[in-house]
């Protein structure tokens, strides 16, 4: 299965996800949302999906279910 990198353009934060494909991508985000809520992952104007080639390499494994692999939150106060 591919990983990907799902960035909110606010800078707020970053999802890594497993899933079958780009729109998969961002299911797994809207049913994983935070406090951010599901209109940032819904929405392309809101953020953007890309694919992590050679995700091992990363330290990410493609094997197994589709779902959240690692939430990423930065201060947006600085």
């Amino acid at each position: 299965m591919a990983i990907f990198k799902l960035s909110a353009l606010d800078g707020g934060v970053v999802l890594i996800v497993r899933a079958r494909c780009l729109t998969c991508a961002r299911q797994v985000a809207i049913d994983y949302a935070g406090p951010e809520g599901t209109r940032v992952w819904a929405s392309r104007s809101n953020s953007t999906v890309d694919l992590i080639r050679d995700p091992e390499s990363h330290g990410y494994l493609s094997e197994g279910k589709s779902g959240l692999i690692k939430r990423i939150e930065h201060d947006s106060t600085e």
